[in-house]
């Protein structure tokens, strides 16, 4: 167990389990750090991103070309334009 996990507990609530044809996704709530964020974890390969609120309300002013570069990962990665871009 990580050290810090010793010191102060982890704490987390699951709110919803979210899935279609393409992905599955388990989203917590998780209160271990200095402030609430979000625990979004990939079902299928355990990947995991913890989204805090500064980050959330990026997404929410996120362009819909942002969020097209952000759709092209495993198979579809290869269609990006060079430079990393979409």
């Amino acid at each position: 167990m990580p050290e810090d996990e010793r010191i102060r507990p982890v704490s987390r609530r699951e709110l919803a389990t979210l899935a279609n044809e393409f992905a599955v996704v388990r989203v917590c709530l998780d209160t271990t750090g200095n402030g609430p964020r979000l625990l979004v974890q990939d079902v299928e390969t355990g990947d995991e991103i913890f989204l805090e609120p500064l980050e959330l309300a990026c997404l929410c002013l996120a362009t819909p070309e942002d969020r097209l570069g952000w759709m092209k990962v495993g198979a579809y990665r290869d269609e990006r334009e060079p430079g990393g871009e979409a």
